[in-house]
């Protein structure tokens, strides 16, 4: 019994000085952790475009003025709904005007999407080639994020051949 106490002993004096000298080991110390800052999401803005417009004869009306239908073709492309707040327009013949108008349209148009606006005006020239006819428009709108916006386009030559 003595000898497997004696290797005992010299096991653990032998394991003390096997390596040299041990430095004392601590785990470290917790530092807080930040998340980075979150990337802001880009300011996202509604965008109308003028994509086409048509214009048609709509007859004679009953006090003998000269209707004229103007159908435009509205994108949304900016990615939020907007709406339509105003629409000016003017509608000339060579350098004649013919009319002009500015109406408050119920008008949205949903995000990444398109939609037709028809207005009606009343002249008292009856054009019958509408190919000479020029539509100068402006509309106003405001998206859902609260943006104001507008966009303005000149179309001509309706009927022409493409």
């Amino acid at each position: 019994m003595r000898w497997i106490l004696l290797i005992f002993v010299l096991a653990v004096i032998a394991s003390g000085c096997a390596g040299g000298p041990t430095a004392r080991t601590t785990a470290p110390a917790p530092t807080p952790t930040t998340a980075p800052a979150p990337t802001p999401a880009p300011a996202t803005r509604g965008n109308l475009t003028m994509v086409y417009m048509i214009l048609n004869d709509a007859g004679q009306g009953a006090r003998g003025d000269w209707r004229y239908q103007v159908t435009v073709h509205l994108s949304e492309t900016g990615g939020v709904t907007t709406t339509v707040t105003n629409i000016q327009f003017q509608a000339l013949f060579a350098s004649n005007i013919l009319a002009t108008e500015t109406v408050v349209p119920v008008l949205s148009v949903s995000a990444n999407s398109s939609s037709d606006e028809e207005l009606v005006f009343s002249a008292d020239t009856h054009v019958e080639d509408l190919s000479a006819v020029t539509v100068k428009m402006t509309i106003q709108f405001r998206d859902a994020n609260g943006n104001i916006g507008s966009v303005s386009n000149s179309f001509t030559c309706f009927g022409c051949p493409e």
